[in-house]
């Protein structure tokens, strides 16, 4: 896909002013936002977080600073 062409697509649904997307939500979604809301996943979600890595990082002993461990 060119760039053009999502460019004119963007600027076909603002232009004619419908609710595309509400529609397309309520078609897809009919109960709303809570409709595929899995209580689990929530509570997991809540607890998630990130983990760090234990590992030490390599450390850059190029004068540039454009090796593969800098980038």
């Amino acid at each position: 896909m060119s760039d053009d062409f999502i460019r004119k697509q963007i600027a076909s649904i603002t232009a004619d002013g419908s609710d595309r997307a509400g529609r397309l939500a309520a078609a897809c979604w009919p109960g709303g936002v809570a409709d595929r809301s899995e209580p689990v996943a929530l509570k997991w979600l809540r607890r998630w977080h990130p983990a760090r890595s234990a590992a030490p990082l390599p450390v850059c002993s190029c004068s540039a600073g454009r090796c593969s461990v800098c980038n």
